[in-house]
C-alpha cells in the first residue's frame, strides 16, 4: 500500500482507542524505569525532526467528479471511497476527535511521505497519550512515556506493536475498503448541521449506506459519511455489531490543512 496516511474509519479507531487505554497497563513495571522526562508531544517546535507541515490550498479533487453531492443522489461505493481518500490526501494535515461508548480521543496528524500522529485518549478506566513519528512509537501510561522496541521488554514490544497496527489502520485503503464494501450510498434530502470540537459549525451532506453490509466480520448496520459541498470530509459515524453487541462511534475531522507540529516526547 505504500505511503501511510491518516484516514481512519470509526470502527477501527474504536479498537485502537481501547488498545491504547488497556494495552500497556498489564505490562512489566520495570519498563518505565529510566525513561527520560517528556515534553508535550505536539507543542514544542525545538526539534529539527518536528518541522510544522503545511498543506497547499484545497480544491475539490478530480476523484470527486463522479460523486454528486446533492439531494437524493445515489453514489457507487467505489466512487465515494476514492473521493474521500483523495480529499484527505489533498488537505495533508488536521485533527480528529473520536467518541465511542465511554472513550474519546483527539489526534493531530499529518500524512503523506512523512506521516506522524500524536494524541490523547481518555476513558472511564484510564488515560493515555501517544506519538507515532516516522518508524518510531511512544505511548504514555501512568505518567511515563515508553518507546516501542520490537526486541525490548513486554511493554516496549506492545508499544511497537500498537504503533505498527495504527499505521496499518491509517492507510487510506482501509477507509476505501469500508466504504467500497457497500455498493450503493444515498445522499439525504437536506444537509446536516455538525458542531465540531474546534467550536465551528458546518452544514454537510449526510451520506449513508443503502443497506447493511459486512466488513471483515462486523455487520455495519449504518455507516454515515459527512461531506461539505467541496467534498471536504467532516466526519463519519459507524454503527456495527459483532457477536450480537452493537456499538456506535462518531468521528469528526477539523482544522484540516492547518500546520501540525509533532515531535518525539523526549
Amino acid at each position: 500500500m505504500g505511503r501511510s496516511k491518516h484516514v481512519i474509519p470509526a470502527l477501527t479507531t474504536t479498537a485502537l482507542v481501547a488498545l491504547l487505554l488497556t494495552g500497556c497497563s498489564s505490562a512489566d513495571a520495570d519498563a518505565d524505569a529510566g525513561e527520560p522526562a517528556a515534553s508535550s508531544p505536539a507543542e514544542s517546535a525545538s526539534s529539527p525532526a518536528a518541522e510544522a507541515s503545511s498543506a497547499s490550498e484545497y480544491t475539490t479533487p478530480a476523484a470527486c467528479a463522479d460523486v454528486p453531492l446533492e439531494s437524493d443522489a445515489t453514489i457507487p461505493g467505489k466512487a465515494l471511497a476514492a473521493c474521500v481518500t483523495a480529499a484527505m490526501e489533498a488537505y495533508g494535515t488536521g485533527t480528529e476527535h473520536v467518541t465511542s461508548d465511554d472513550q474519546e480521543s483527539t489526534t493531530r496528524f499529518r500524512f503523506g511521505d512523512d506521516p506522524a500522529m500524536a494524541g490523547d485518549v481518555a476513558g472511564e478506566a484510564a488515560e493515555s497519550s501517544f506519538v507515532f513519528l516516522g518508524d518510531e512509537e511512544w505511548i504514555k501510561t501512568d505518567g511515563k512515556w515508553v518507546k516501542g522496541d520490537p526486541a525490548g521488554n513486554t511493554q516496549e514490544t506492545l508499544v511497537a506493536s500498537l504503533g505498527k497496527a495504527y499505521r496499518a489502520l491509517a492507510d487510506p485503503q482501509v477507509t476505501a475498503d469500508v466504504i467500497a464494501s457497500s455498493p450503493v450510498w444515498k445522499v439525504d434530502t437536506e444537509k446536516a448541521l455538525i458542531s465540531l470540537e474546534n467550536g465551528k459549525d458546518t452544514h454537510a451532506w449526510r451520506i449513508t449506506n443503502a443497506k447493511p453490509f459486512n466488513w471483515h466480520g462486523a455487520e455495519m448496520t449504518e455507516y454515515i459519511v459527512w461531506l461539505e459541498d467541496d467534498a471536504t470530509p467532516v466526519g463519519a459515524q459507524g454503527t456495527s455489531s459483532m457477536g450480537g453487541t452493537p456499538s456506535t462511534t462518531v468521528q469528526h475531522f477539523y482544522d484540516l490543512g492547518k500546520p501540525v507540529t509533532i515531535e518525539p516526547p523526549v
